[in-house]
């Protein structure tokens, strides 16, 4: 209310709520209507995640009132006029909850944890055959359309005007298209005729941002002249690899705001003067590309620096710079951009993980470099970072992701490389991990800050790790006793799961004491019973029981209901989207199990089988045994499915 001067108009702001509603929730003025699940909490039954994103819901829909319903969409092709703009919206508000005006680190979590789940989801969703533009020209069935690009990226593109003009810009923006709209059904066109003339600028080549489809790639290359003390950086643009349809609407360049940095060997940011600058302006500046390539000249360089690029992700773009492992290392440490030292970490981690996939897949022994263990020990130890930073910092990247980045995606190989990375950091930082889960206890009485979620977050990653060591019975001490002792669901439900993967990865039967208590302490209570059915749905098995046998078990339990889309999402979801070494299991089980499930949900909620159907539409970027048993279960549903929704899913991922 404060940020942009919107307040609600009416009295009360309404909200009721079901637990077998599709969506997350629904705008509608009078009373919104809203899943359960961005609802309820409380202490014993909602996590961290869930406090965070039940605020982010609300006010999502809270902000939908001036952007979706007071200035609405003239047409349903423009859906992201409503929608990108309040999801940037409720990204800035819960920003700002979490102490982001005050605290940059606070800021900069909430803008990592955003751009994960764009780049695993919607960047995947270009690179597929359901690409299409922010605003779509053409659809078969609108609710397909409720997507990634529409929502995630289309608020990516709300973003760049603010990254262009500065938050005082963007307000005036927001002003004058409510002055000139309040009341009116208009167009992705008149938000951006606002912005450019509240900021007196040219946006027509911006308009490209919502009719081309697909992730650009900006190619960087650097010289420096040590005998003027100049600096060029020349970036070129083009796209990811995408379908064809995405590669259909590329028509021209894109403009581009690339923030950057120059980095001195001190690990201090330099001043950045321009050619043809009076005088330097400030050490972050944002280079606005607008060619397929531009060349940028610095000026006053004392010293050759190491670039800091796309600083707090200031475009939803994918860049090729040839960084060096000790180049990644030193931003990691140095880089003023907190964004850019995470960047740092997960650029390292991922050439690691694809290189030890790839002689996994060969057969070839495994080993993990010093470098990467010094650089996780260093963030690790390092107390001047917030424990939320550092949570985020010592992820993996997760295997969805890396087997996105290869030229044909071997889930099986991802996994094994991912789990001996896991195993060797549990080995060789086991003291490390052990005091950082010691100072990072929460004594008293639970609370749902970010200060306190950072805590927990740092404290269940450190317990995450310990069960891969060759002796997990100190993992599974402590996460025992953290199960017994917990007073929320947070540390419970993170020790339940630390118990499952000592289970997983020895054999040992020491989990199922803790399950049961988990299932009978909250019976009554259904959506702590979809974190028990997920936790169960994502465990990576073992020889003797792999998990599609636990699900398929689970899937006869009196607690399932196929007619329940929460329910769906926690045991049918999380075993196909997020145990993805599992599900894409050699023998095609999963895939059988994934079509007997969409032709099943397609006669019984159609919206839900489509969504569950898109799990295959990367089929082409597999092995090609997978490949093979991929479009076969494609096939089985494109035949069978009795939906209009799934039918477009399949019928493309399939053409």
């Amino acid at each position: 209310e404060q940020r942009f001067g919107l307040e609600l108009d009416i009295d009360r702001f309404m909200i009721v709520a079901g637990s077998d509603f599709n969506m997350g929730a629904m705008e509608s003025k009078g009373v919104n209507i809203f899943n359960t699940k961005y609802v309820l909490a409380n202490p014993e039954t909602a996590t961290d995640v869930d406090f965070a994103n039940i605020e982010a819901v609300v006010g999502h829909e809270y902000f939908h009132n001036w952007t979706g319903n007071r200035v609405t969409c003239r047409d349903w092709f423009q859906l992201s006029l409503k929608e990108g703009l309040t999801v940037f919206r409720d990204q800035e508000f819960s920003a700002a909850m979490s102490g982001g005006d005050e605290n940059e680190a606070a800021r900069a979590t909430k803008r990592i944890e955003d751009v994960r789940v764009l780049r695993q989801m919607q960047f995947a969703e270009d690179a597929g055959p359901m690409a299409h533009p922010v605003r779509p020209d053409s659809y078969v069935e609108i609710n397909n359309f409720y997507t990634m690009t529409v929502y995630e990226k289309g608020s990516e593109v709300v973003r760049m005007y603010q990254t262009l003009f500065g938050r005082d810009g963007f307000r005036n923006g927001m002003d004058l298209y409510f002055k000139r709209h309040d009341g009116q059904a208009v167009t992705c066109d008149d938000f951006r005729h606002a912005m450019a003339d509240a900021n007196g600028r040219d946006l027509a080549q911006f308009e490209r941002w919502y009719s081309q489809a697909g992730t650009p790639r900006i190619s960087v290359t650097t010289s420096y002249d040590e005998g003027t003390r100049c600096y060029s950086m020349t970036l070129t643009q083009g796209y990811a690899h995408g379908a064809p349809a995405a590669r259909a609407t590329q028509k021209g360049p894109l403009h581009i705001p690339f923030a950057i940095g120059l980095i001195g060997p001190d690990g201090a940011d330099l001043p950045l003067r321009l050619e043809g600058d009076a005088s330097a302006q400030g050490t972050t500046r944002v280079l606005e590309l607008t060619e397929m390539q531009q060349t940028f000249t610095f000026a006053d360089v004392m010293v050759k620096p190491l670039p800091s690029l796309l600083r707090n992700f200031s475009a939803p773009v994918i860049v090729d710079y040839d960084y060096g492992n000790d180049e990644l290392a030193f931003l990691l440490a140095h880089d003023s951009d907190p964004f850019n030292r995470w960047e740092a970490g997960q650029r390292l981690a991922t050439r690691e993980l694809l290189a030890l996939a790839g002689r996994a897949a060969a057969g070839q022994p495994l080993d993990v470099t010093d470098a990467l263990v010094d650089a996780f020990r260093r963030v690790l130890t390092d107390e001047s970072l917030s424990p939320s930073f550092r949570e985020l910092a010592l992820m993996l990247p997760s295997e969805t992701y890396l087997a996105e980045q290869m030229t044909e995606s071997d889930p099986a190989a991802v996994h094994a490389a991912r789990q001996f990375v896991r195993k060797q950091l549990a080995t060789a930082l086991k003291r490390e991990w052990l005091t950082a889960y010691e100072r990072n206890v929460t004594p008293g009485k639970y609370e749902p800050t970010p200060e306190a979620a950072g805590h927990r977050g740092l404290k269940n990653l450190a317990l995450s790790y310990l069960p891969e060591l060759d002796d997990s019975a100190q993992a599974v001490s402590l996460a025992t006793a953290q199960y017994e002792a917990a007073n929320n669901m947070t540390d419970r439900s993170a020790a339940l799961s630390a118990l499952l993967n000592a289970q997983a990865a020895t054999g040992n039967d020491v989990a199922s004491k803790a399950l049961e208590d988990f299932y009978v302490r909250f019976e009554k209570e259904p959506l702590v019973i979809d974190k028990w059915f997920a936790l169960q749905a994502t465990q990576r098995g073992t020889a003797q029981r792999p998990a599609i046998e636990t699900v398929r078990a689970l899937m006869g339990h009196p607690a399932f209901n196929i007619k329940n889309p929460n329910r769906v999402r926690s045991l049918i979801f999380s075993f196909c989207a997020a145990n993805p070494a599992q599900f894409h299991a050699a023998d095609g089980s999963g895939y059988a199990f994934w079509a007997d499930q969409v032709i099943a949900l397609a006669a019984l909620n159609p919206q839900v089988a489509a969504r569950l159907a898109r799990n295959l539409e990367l089929w082409r970027r597999f092995t090609p045994a997978l490949r093979d048993a991929m479009r076969a279960a494609l096939e089985r549903v494109a035949s069978e499915a009795k939906s209009r929704d799934v039918r477009e899913i399949v019928e493309k991922a399939l053409a």
